[in-house]
């Protein structure tokens, strides 16, 4: 695909089945006149009219590409391949926006002269109600390295992975080689942990320009999904415990190891009482990750009680 010129910014969108909500946010995000924008959306096998509704918009900057269903993570990676963006923004197809949404991330990204930057978003209950912030602990206004924000997120007990607050240089993206990790999930918060470890130009700005809208009929709340959520979980743990054993990344060790402990506190909650093959999983936990690895992660007493709920869990035989 070839590109006359630069982009200001790529819009990366994955649809499937998501005819009701798509055409609404690309008409919303194509209105915004003062930005150069590619708004690239990918029908990841789409068994509704979600194709019909992207073909009946005839706008040059919408470019649309379509695949077998391979989930959303693939559908980012074919758009990633393509962009021509010097930013890159990732919405999902049922995403709310704030006006001139575009325009004011490609501003502050300019004037902080940031590989990325973290806006943030408000969390809305299914009948439209603002409940609160998505985040309220970051260092608004200000430039940390990512390798310090990981330490500060690690301490501050909040790290908001979401996708859909970040803005990201396009060259950044290159120079790292980022790309997603094909899965069902959590593959968000790996890139973000990436993102971090890449150690570029991080800024903070507390802009709500996002609405999260609850939605309690999610897959991720269906009985059938828990066990693979809860695999992904072990997916995610064993990477970032393969990255904090990078020499480049000695000095956020720590950090990173204890990050990892607690997406271990995310899964032994599901196993413990939401998962249909515990036993599967348990397997599968100790293969791929040692008690030694986690154990630099133990920070206070608290981790002390879960490191040992864990061994009596998870490494402990089965009492008879």
């Amino acid at each position: 695909m070839k590109h006359d010129q630069q982009k200001d910014i790529s819009v990366i969108i994955p649809a499937f089945n998501a005819a009701a909500s798509l055409g609404d946010l690309v008409r919303t995000l194509l209105s915004e006149q003062a930005v150069n924008m590619e708004v690239i959306v990918v029908d990841d096998g789409s068994t509704d009219e979600t194709w019909a509704v992207l073909s009946a918009i005839t706008d040059e900057r919408l470019i649309t590409l379509r695949q077998e269903n391979q989930g959303v993570y693939a559908a980012r990676n074919a758009a990633l391949a393509v962009h021509s963006g010097e930013w890159v923004v990732f919405l999902d197809a049922d995403d709310q926006i704030a006006v001139d949404f575009l325009q004011k991330r490609v501003r502050t990204a300019r004037e902080a002269q940031a590989d990325v930057v973290i806006f943030n978003g408000w969390h809305v209950s299914s009948t439209g109600e603002r409940r609160h912030p998505v985040h309220r602990k970051q260092p608004y206004g200000q430039m940390f390295t990512g390798h310090e924000w990981i330490r500060r997120c690690v301490n501050q007990k909040e790290w908001p992975h979401y996708l859909w607050l970040q803005i990201v240089r396009s060259a950044y993206i290159r120079e790292n080689n980022l790309r997603f990790q094909q899965g069902k999930s959590h593959k968000d918060i790996l890139w973000t942990v990436q993102l971090a470890t890449g150690n570029g130009r991080f800024y903070f700005a507390d802009r709500k320009d996002y609405f999260y809208i609850s939605n309690p009929a999610s897959i991720t709340h269906r009985q059938d999904y828990y066990d693979i959520r809860a695999t992904s979980y072990i997916d995610l743990i064993a990477e970032i415990l393969v990255l904090s054993a990078q020499p480049q990344h000695h000095t956020v060790r720590r950090s990173l190891v204890r990050h990892a402990l607690v997406e271990t506190r995310h899964f032994l909650g599901l196993y413990r009482r939401k998962v249909d093959n515990p036993q599967a999983l348990k397997t599968q936990f100790r293969q791929r990750i040692s008690l030694y690895q986690l154990l630099p992660g133990v920070s206070g007493l608290s981790d002390v009680f879960f490191f040992l709920k864990l061994v009596r869990k998870i490494y402990l035989p089965a009492r008879r």
